[in-house]
């Protein structure tokens, strides 16, 4: 089922939310699109559940409810992480960013994304805030080095279609291609299962124009970032924020069994939280 505002938009945001017991996943979603629309000029596309779905709040051009996957635990939990792959037949734009709602539009760098590739590229480097030197990840040593689902741009293509069907391939049989790649099946990982679809359509290979040209940016582990004010509806100026464009990034530096805190502000940079609890004190200040 489908609550549609603004129909033949070319160019859009495509996020998944799904509730769980721990996090409200849509409230994320929604923290993400009106930054969306602020920072990149682009409507959303919400894909949810009958039990997640919220009321029309005018922050999602369109709402898609499905039925969601739950066979997959992480710390004792349902977690709603697969069916990604249906993001290709269910985004209404021609050309679209699908991106995890822990992620902080704070530019409007991902615009240039569309002019990249002419059907698909996404992260293949990361980087962490305040801890440079951490090693890129493998889905193990045997294997690849790992891609990352956190943000991925689509134009309505042949190729990008075959991508997102190996992407379901991937996660059909996710038990054999972790045995053949030597990585623990017990969670599925997008990233994990982009990696491998994007390395069988491309035939083992790499296609340069596939990867987003800079690193994606993380809040890891012994960091924390503060929004320096909250993210304001202007009341008198109807659907208007003002946006928070500033963060503080603290760092627990530990050497030699002693804790020192190292504080950088950042501006106009886009970064992901890996942290849940964290982004939820961003949101709600």
């Amino acid at each position: 089922m489908a609550r549609t505002r603004k129909q033949e938009i070319s160019r859009g945001v495509v996020l998944f939310a799904f509730n769980s017991s721990k996090y409200n996943y849509v409230e994320m979603a929604e923290y993400c699109a009106r930054r969306a629309s602020s920072f990149l000029g682009l409507p959303t596309t919400l894909i949810t559940d009958a039990k997640s779905a919220p009321k029309d709040t005018g922050v999602f051009d369109n709402i898609i409810e499905v039925v969601p996957d739950k066979n997959n635990i992480r710390e004792n939990q349902v977690w709603i992480n697969k069916g990604r792959y249906q993001a290709y037949e269910l985004s209404p734009y021609e050309e679209t960013l699908l991106i995890d709602v822990d992620y902080v539009i704070n530019s409007d760098k991902l615009l240039k994304t569309f002019d990249f590739s002419d059907s698909f590229c996404c992260h293949n480097r990361t980087e962490f805030l305040m801890h440079p030197n951490v090693s890129q990840e493998y889905l193990s040593s045997y294997s690849y080095s790992s891609l990352w689902a956190t943000v991925i741009m689509f134009k309505k293509s042949e190729r990008a279609k075959q991508i997102f069907e190996a992407l379901e391939m991937v996660q059909h049989n996710y038990d054999h291609y972790a045995n053949i790649h030597s990585f623990i099946a017990g969670v599925y990982r997008n990233d994990y299962a982009l990696t491998l679809a994007l390395n069988i359509v491309n035939g083992h290979s790499t296609e340069p124009s596939d990867y987003i040209p800079w690193d994606l940016v993380h809040v890891g582990k012994n960091t924390s970032v503060y929004a320096n004010q909250v993210d304001t509806q202007i009341p008198a100026d109807g659907d208007h924020w003002d946006f928070n464009t500033e963060f503080t990034v603290m760092f627990d530096n530990w050497k030699n069994s002693k804790m020192r805190k190292e504080y950088i502000t950042i501006k106009d940079m886009d970064f992901h939280i890996m942290n849940k609890d964290l982004f939820a004190g961003i949101m709600n200040g």
